[in-house]
Order: C-alpha cells, then structure tokens, then sequence
C-alpha cells in the first residue's frame, strides 16, 4: 500500500474523516500542522515596533521572523513523521503555515518522486505566511478570487456527511454555532437583544480560555450534534472572520440539512452554492428580513462534495 503524508489543522474531526477516507487507498501519517500555532505567534509577536514596522515594508525580515519562530519546532514535527527516503508517494497539505520552511525542505528531500499537494481552506492572505505554497506543485484553493490572483485550481470544501435532510418540525428559527473568535460575542449580544423576544435563537459559541461570555462553552459542539441542531432550525446564521472572503463550510453544511443561511460574507454572491436560501446581510448591522425566516427552503440541486467526491478532484 502506498504511504500518504496529510498535513492538516484539527478542525471538528475533519481530519479523521479525512484520514479514514484516505486510509481505503493509502497508509496515512496525520500530522497536526496547527498543533504549535499559539505558541509560534507568541513567539513571532515578541519583538520592537520598529521590528513591526520593518517586517511591513520588507517582506524578507517578515519571512525570516516566522521561520525562526516556527524552526524551533522544527525537530518535534519532523519526529511525528517517517524521514525514510522515499517512503511517502503523496504529501497532501491543507494549509500548513505553522509548519517551517525547513520541515517542507527536508519532506521534499526525502520523497523527491511523491505528489506533493496543496489546499488552503483558508484565504491565503490570512496564513501566517505563504512561502511555503512554493514546495508544492499541485495547488487548490476554496477561495475562487485568490485562485485567479495565483494561478490555484478551484476547488470548494467537503463536507462529513450525506444529505440528511430538515425535520419536521423547527424547534428554532435562528441558529448561531461557532468559535468565540474576533466580533462574534458581541453579534451574538446584538442578535439575542434585537430577536430574543420575537424569535427562538440557539447560540452556543465555543471559547476553551473562558466561559464567563454568555453563550459562550468551553468544549466545542461535535459534528454530529451540530448538523442536529441545523436540521431542526429556520436559519443559520454565518459570521466568518471580518477578513475572510470565501465561504466558509456552514454554507455547504446547510446544503445537507436543506436549512437557510444568513451570512455577513458578500463574496458568495460569486460562489455556485448562492441562492434564494441565502441572505446577505451588514455585519455592522444584522437585520434579519421576518419574511426570509417564514419563507420555506427553496430546493435548488445543488448538491455538497462528499469526501470520495472531493478526493477525486485531486485524484487520490
């Protein structure tokens, strides 16, 4: 059986089912290429403001900072994989950033005959850093602009499961799931003080520093009960980060469980998965349309890549 190196964050198990799919066709090392990110960044943001200034205007001492903060953990990760030579036939990365230059050097090194593959399911411009996309020469990406600006194929996320369909009955009209990261606590505040009386809102915001913000958890909803939850709900509610252009996977998730979303992103306009189910709206000021809730789920046939389906855009 040929070996696979997948390079991937922990992101809601995605990289388990990942590597169980993987696992029907190859002998798979799952590497956590996010396991360091926060120590790494602590680690980059320890300098002067004029350092801060230099790396705005000169991208080498930019370069040269991450990958001294990263390399520290260059010997950790690199002993989590097999540095036999030729051992790997695919090196399969979905993002990668916290991964130094030099661990990308030595991989290629040892396997210089394997397929090396890349993913971002991030935008690009938001990783740490890109100059390791260079050690690749299969290049994917979700974001369909930034595939444009460098030449990437188009490739949108996958999904866990099948189709599974709504129930019933709704036991809310306004769902909100997600990390308690950047402005979503205080959206989250707007929303219930704006539609708590007038509507039922599920919030559950996972936060692992603190669970004194309301909704706020410090374990996150699994998979599972994730897509339970959207299938007995009106609408979802999508707040990716204020600098993300691409859709994130809420709107794909939607598709199985045929649930509206409403989204602050208004980028998917440009996507294949925009239709009447969704609504746009200011993420300074959300104000949900009363008819948009009411009205019923529109079936368009568009249909959410399963993981054998999205494998085989990249031939794996």
């Amino acid at each position: 059986m040929e070996k696979l190196l997948l390079l991937m964050p922990s992101f809601m198990e995605y990289e388990k089912s990942l590597q169980d799919q993987l696992g029907k066709k190859y002998e798979v090392t799952l590497l956590n290429c996010d396991q360091y990110d926060k120590v790494i960044l602590e680690e980059y943001k320890k300098c002067s403001k004029f350092r801060w200034i230099l790396r705005k205007f000169f991208s080498v001492i930019k370069e040269h900072d991450q990958e001294r903060a990263e390399a520290k953990y260059l010997m950790q990760t690199l002993e989590k994989i097999n540095t036999t030579k030729n051992y790997y036939s695919v090196v399969f990365c979905i993002n990668g950033s916290f991964l130094s230059d030099k661990f990308y050097q030595v991989v290629k090194k040892k396997n210089p005959q394997a397929r090396f593959i890349y993913y971002a399911w991030d935008d690009v411009k938001n990783l740490i850093k890109q100059s390791h996309i260079k050690f690749f020469d299969e290049r994917f990406a979700y974001n369909i602009s930034e595939c444009k600006k460098y030449n990437f194929s188009y490739c949108p996320m996958f999904v866990q499961n099948e189709t599974v369909g709504h129930d019933s009955k709704d036991l809310y009209d306004i769902l909100f799931i997600g990390s308690a990261h950047s402005d979503r606590q205080k959206i989250a505040n707007e929303l219930y003080s704006k539609y708590g009386k007038e509507y039922r809102l599920f919030i559950y915001l996972y936060d692992p520093t603190h669970t004194n913000g309301q909704f706020c958890h410090d374990q996150p909803l699994t998979y599972e009960k994730y897509i339970a939850y959207m299938r007995k709900s009106k609408i979802l509610m999508d707040i990716p980060q204020s600098t993300q252009e691409g859709p994130t996977t809420r709107s794909f998730d939607a598709l199985l469980t045929k649930t509206k979303v409403v989204t602050v992103n208004p980028f998917i306009k440009e996507y294949p998965i925009y239709s009447d189910n969704i609504l746009i709206v200011d993420r300074n000021n959300i104000v949900i349309d009363d008819a948009f809730i009411e009205k019923p789920y529109v079936e368009t046939g568009y249909q959410a890549l399963t993981i054998p389906e999205w494998l085989k855009k990249f031939d794996l």
